[in-house]
């Protein structure tokens, strides 16, 4: 599944980017891994309860349900999206999950893409949509090599439209 999708914008004529996170395991893979985890989790606890160490029974349950808890986490943070429709006028941003929870409308004229690098070596850029002092930053959950193909990608919408 690509994390950047690029499409025409039927409605307004216009250039359409969405943006998701990596999810690279699905729900039905994941519940197989949970099932493999916790046969192996109840065998071992089993084992040592045999051994009259029973207090790892509660433990092992315990954490096998925080390990469920860090899944639900991943595929929740996997929904979110960000969706930039560029037209003729206006940039808007629209960022949620199932539907836009927050929404950004830029004029495209004034609207400014910056690509801040960090000092750091090793540590993630940051790409902003910029207008009269106010930033939102876009794209944060995308692998470095997909931010510079959405910074170049989109320096070339706003400034030639296509």
């Amino acid at each position: 599944m690509a994390m950047v999708e690029s499409e025409q914008d039927d409605s307004g004529g216009g250039r359409r980017l969405i943006l998701r996170p990596n999810a690279s395991l699905d729900r039905r893979d994941a519940r197989r891994l949970l099932c493999a985890v916790a046969l192996v989790m109840a065998g071992i606890a089993i084992g040592f309860a045999s051994l009259g160490l029973w207090p790892v029974l509660p433990f092992s349950g315990a954490e096998w349900l925080l390990l469920v808890y860090c899944f639900r986490l991943s595929f929740k943070a996997s929904t979110l999206q960000e969706v930039i429709t560029v037209t003729e006028a206006t940039v808007l941003l629209e960022k949620g999950r199932n539907q836009p929870e927050q929404t950004y409308r830029f004029q495209r004229a004034w609207v400014a893409l910056d690509w801040v690098k960090s000092p750091i070596p090793g540590h993630p850029s940051s790409l902003f949509l910029r207008l009269h002092g106010k930033a939102i930053e876009i794209g944060r959950f995308l692998a470095e090599s997909e931010r510079e193909r959405l910074a170049h990608e989109l320096r070339q919408i706003l400034r030639d439209g296509k």
